[in-house]
């Protein structure tokens, strides 16, 4: 019995040495986190992550600082997150001990976005337009391929242009930016299968239902809404209002300015391309005019896998619509044709560069905060 006892008590000593191993064990693996935490250092990167973490649980204690429409933009000084303790201090926690922040708070309709903005010694934060701009030469020739300084925007134009963007799960061509905004196109059409009536509406001046070609109140302008508020809801906070140039043109109108086509201006946070920024896009000298099947040479927007709408009507008449086909010529269409659709959105300019050289392998992205 004695020997039973013994056994027994040799048994509960190896288990009591075994858990204070194991508890040794786990305060050990503790204290390594805390420690890992306390004298984390952060590369840039994580940094702006961090940035914009911490800002987002400032703004759960202090929403008073939200931007508004009349007051659209908040900046958030990193000293207000240190004092709160929602950050250390930067010089303690970077990797760079030069940096300095600021947060900005951009208001856009409903929502906000984050904007954090890090200066070091050897680092700047880079939005996705200021990473185009250090990377592309501007075009001075224009028989060239590249990125034009024209109209009050930097445009790309011609065949093989880096423009590439990958946002939402699709597959983007940036057409134009400015400072405010960068105004981009699927790059091919929506849906392989999926084909939608500009206007079936009965057009009284022709006594027939083959539409009317008022982009403002047409089918498609409710079938681009519709798209917008489901299909891309969760992406509202970065998608900007824009103005759309609506107006009809001739097919003899020469100008590529807008002048014609933003006589009528429909502010629209979803619509298609003007008639002017695809003919733009077309470095042939020939492309003088919307009839021009020259306006399809040298177009990184000619080549699709479906005929699809552009924006415009034609002022000759009041229910026929340019369209392109394959091939990127454009031709007048009934508006109750149906075509696919290649939609334009618009988003900030000062989103930040993540990675990416804009090749149709290795399209630009930026960081959704």
């Amino acid at each position: 019995m004695s020997k039973i006892n013994e056994l027994w008590t040799n048994y509960k000593k190896q288990i009591i040495i075994g858990l204070a191993a194991f508890l040794a064990l786990i305060i050990i693996i503790i204290i390594i986190i805390v420690l890992v935490n306390v004298f984390k250092k952060y590369d840039y990167t994580s940094l702006e992550q961090l940035l914009v973490k911490t800002t987002e649980e400032y703004i759960d204690d202090h929403p008073e600082i939200l931007p508004t429409m009349a007051n659209p933009q908040s900046i958030v000084d990193t000293s207000s997150l240190v004092e709160g303790k929602y950050l250390k201090d930067l010089s303690k926690i970077s990797k760079d001990n030069t940096c300095s922040a600021e947060i900005k708070i951009n208001w856009n309709e409903d929502n906000y976005y984050i904007i954090p903005k890090l200066s070091c010694n050897s680092y700047t934060t880079s939005s996705l337009t200021d990473h185009i701009l250090e990377n592309e030469t501007i075009v001075d020739n224009e028989t060239d391929s590249g990125l034009y300084d024209i109209n009050n925007h930097y445009t790309y134009r011609g065949e093989y242009v880096n423009n590439y963007l990958n946002f939402m799960g699709y597959s983007w061509r940036i057409i134009k930016f400015d400072t405010e905004k960068i105004y981009f196109i699927l790059a091919d059409t929506l849906n392989n299968k999926m084909t939608y009536v500009y206007d079936d509406r009965y057009n009284e001046s022709i006594s027939s239902n083959r539409g009317y070609n008022t982009f403002e109140t047409s089918r498609i302008y409710s079938s681009l809404m519709d798209i917008y508020n489901n299909d891309l809801k969760n992406y509202h906070k970065y998608l900007l209002t824009m103005d759309a140039c609506t107006h009809t043109r001739s097919e003899g109108d020469i100008d590529k300015s807008g002048a014609i086509e933003c006589t009528s201006i429909l502010q629209t946070p979803i619509s298609l391309l003007s008639v002017y920024d695809y003919m733009n896009a077309s470095i042939d000298q020939r492309c003088i005019n919307s009839a021009s099947r020259n306006c399809s040479n040298y177009n990184y927007l000619a080549s699709t896998t479906n005929r699809w709408w552009l924006m415009n009507g034609t002022n000759e008449n009041t229910y026929e619509v340019y369209a392109s086909n394959q091939s990127g010529i454009l031709n007048l269409e009934s508006a109750n044709a149906k075509k696919a659709l290649r939609m334009v959105l618009a988003i900030p300019s000062d989103l930040i560069y993540k990675s990416g050289d804009g090749t149709s392998s290795n399209p630009y992205t930026f960081y959704e905060y």
